[in-house]
């Protein structure tokens, strides 16, 4: 009798051996309306694990610079056409497998975003020998990053004195903000509550100073008391971000 083999034991027979197929997986992470995150902006942490097991079968980080901004932002791509470059940040993972394999891969960063970090996961079927190249799995992060630049935390002041608050807001890939830039200014909105006590106290604006991507507003604390500053910025592309400080009034 005729021996019929199927597809996929074929491909497991073939691929079988010790040390199994390296296979890549190009990873790389995008901010939403921005470019690519990379070197600039401390780089992604990247994690591929076998999906049930959880074993990780490499790891490193996304590195290297954001991308080719006329492509990236003002240029319309047709389908299937790359939006990186031999430049642009990435991470190429190597896993050993003699059969198709589903990983999961994680992404944490941008890594000095403070608060803006966040976790992505994604899961997707690798096949030994059949490199993910090009583009690669692209992540896209929504988000901006706020980094509060004054008060410093625990900063005293007295009651009566004048309190600027001071933050620095990126997009996710470290891109500037500015006046009518290709991320406006015009374009965010930014607002700081303040808490006394643990205890809503007030909400002031932020404006832009004219300096690139530095908003500032100020208040005047009557009271003596712990106060935490909570810095949230908004843009017109769902893109959201927060940073927290606090000050001390004696």
């Amino acid at each position: 009798m005729r021996k019929i083999i199927f597809p996929l034991l074929a491909l497991t027979l073939v691929g079988s051996s010790a040390y199994g197929v390296e296979t890549e997986i190009t990873v790389r992470a995008k901010a939403h309306d921005a470019k690519f995150i990379g070197s600039a902006i401390g780089g992604v942490k990247v994690i591929v694990k076998d999906a049930y097991s959880g074993k990780v079968l490499d790891e490193g980080f996304i590195e290297g610079g954001t991308g080719n901004t006329k492509k990236l932002m003002k240029e319309c791509l047709k389908r299937g056409e790359e939006l990186s470059d031999e430049k642009t940040a990435k991470f190429v993972a190597k896993v050993d497998i003699d059969r198709p394999k589903k990983v999961e891969i994680d992404l944490i960063g941008p890594l000095s975003a403070g608060l803006g970090a966040l976790k992505l996961s994604k899961e997707l079927w690798v096949i030994p020998g059949h490199d993910i190249k090009g583009d690669g799995v692209v992540f896209e992060f929504y988000g901006l990053v706020v980094y509060p630049v004054s008060p410093a935390p625990h900063q005293f002041f007295k009651v009566g004195e004048k309190v600027k608050v001071k933050a620095r807001i990126d997009m996710m890939c470290g891109c500037p903000i500015k006046k009518n830039g290709i991320w406006n200014a015009d374009d965010f909105k930014v607002r700081a509550i303040i808490e006394k006590d643990g205890k809503f106290y007030k909400e002031i604006p932020l404006y832009f100073t004219g300096k690139t991507s530095t908003f500032e507003g100020e208040f005047i604390p009557a009271e003596k008391g712990s106060y935490r500053i909570t810095i949230f910025a908004t843009d017109r592309r769902n893109n959201t971000g927060v940073g927290i400080t606090s000050l001390a009034v004696m």
